[in-house]
């Protein structure tokens, strides 16, 4: 077995889980707009399919980016896992600062949710974890 740092670790549970939330909205596209709060829009056909596409495909594959790199270390060396791993945690902190900003001036909207404050910790989470092994190289 691999002896993989422990940052590798904290990104790679991270990655499952977004593998994992790609998975089932690919598969369950009406648990991703329960997820994401949206709908199709019914002047418009094929709305699903940017379920399916968006939170499903991309954040499947996104993910499962990080795990190969991972997996592969070994013949992809460190900076593939870093580079990986950061530009997950780029997606998430990408969030972060969108839902951020949103909660900040769009009160008018109804943005200032306690679902909204959950989802902003669990985005931050996510864009730390995934990030670990970047940010622990950063410190040496």
């Amino acid at each position: 077995m691999m002896d993989f740092p422990a940052t590798w670790i904290i990104a790679g549970l991270a990655a499952l889980m977004g593998v994992g939330m790609g998975l089932g909205a690919l598969i369950m596209p009406r648990w991703a707009q329960s997820v994401v709060r949206l709908a199709p829009d019914p002047r418009w056909k094929g709305g699903w399919s940017e379920f399916r596409a968006s939170y499903g495909g991309a954040l499947l594959l996104l993910h499962a980016s990080v795990i190969l790199t991972i997996v592969m270390s070994f013949q992809a060396g460190a900076g593939a896992v870093m580079g990986a791993s950061f530009a997950a945690s780029c997606y998430w902190l990408g969030m972060v600062i969108g839902r951020a900003l949103s909660m900040l001036t769009d009160a008018e909207q109804e943005t200032r949710t306690a679902y909204n404050a959950m989802a902003l910790g669990f985005e931050l989470v996510m864009a730390a974890a995934l990030g670990a092994p970047f940010l622990s190289h950063l410190g040496g």
